[in-house]
């Protein structure tokens, strides 16, 4: 009895790409037989890239781990396999549209660029401070979102821009809480007033 529970999927004009919660990866192909592949972890993001043919012929996937694995599409052929520290793999990007370059972010804010062509195969970039859900790149600056915060980082891990997603709710909060204080003020003073006389009144039968 197959268990498997699927975890990621994506996709595209030319298949569907399945992560199964063992490690387990499918390419599922508009036309053609169905691949499957093994991986060490559990695939936390994918991405997949065309070829100098216009068709997908890599998948990119990063794994609980910290692993960034590149498999050939349609075969699920292992072409090369990276690793980063800082945790889970939250989310990836390609570096440039004619290199085999990647930026990976982990769950301990930490952004990686993993390559063959990349000196000792990563380099640590810089750390945010919080796990990165989201990130793309351009024209050199990484924009990352951080929950519901944002930022910008130039490549060499300065910080050029920040957002902070919280504050506009921390602002009405407040608002509320300074109308809530007004209202109980003013019911206090209104309670604190000397109440007029109130005589017997007869009751009707």
């Amino acid at each position: 009895m197959n268990n498997r529970v699927v975890v990621r999927s994506l996709v595209t004009p030319e298949g569907c790409l399945v992560a199964m919660d063992d490690g387990m990866i499918q390419w599922r192909p508009t036309d053609g037989t169905n691949k499957r592949a093994k991986l060490d972890a559990i695939a936390t993001v994918m991405l997949v890239l065309k070829g100098p043919s216009s068709r997908i012929e890599i998948a990119v996937v990063g794994d609980s781990n910290g692993g960034v694995t590149l498999l050939s599409l349609p075969n699920l052929e292992l072409v090369d396999k990276f690793t980063t520290e800082g945790g889970i793999v939250r989310s990836m990007c390609t570096v440039s549209a004619s290199e085999t370059s990647f930026l990976a972010a982990t769950q301990g804010g930490q952004v990686w660029m993993v390559g063959a062509h990349v000196p000792n195969r990563r380099i640590k970039l810089f750390t945010h401070n919080g796990p990165i859900t989201s990130m793309r790149l351009n024209q050199s600056i990484i924009h990352i979102q951080s929950g519901w915060d944002r930022a910008n980082y130039s490549m060499d891990g300065n910080q050029t821009t920040r957002f902070d997603g919280m504050k506009p709710f921390e602002e009405k909060a407040q608002q509320r809480a300074n109308r809530r204080a007004k209202i109980m003020e003013s019911e206090q003073r209104r309670s604190n007033k000397p109440q007029p006389l109130m005589l017997d009144l007869p009751v009707v039968a």
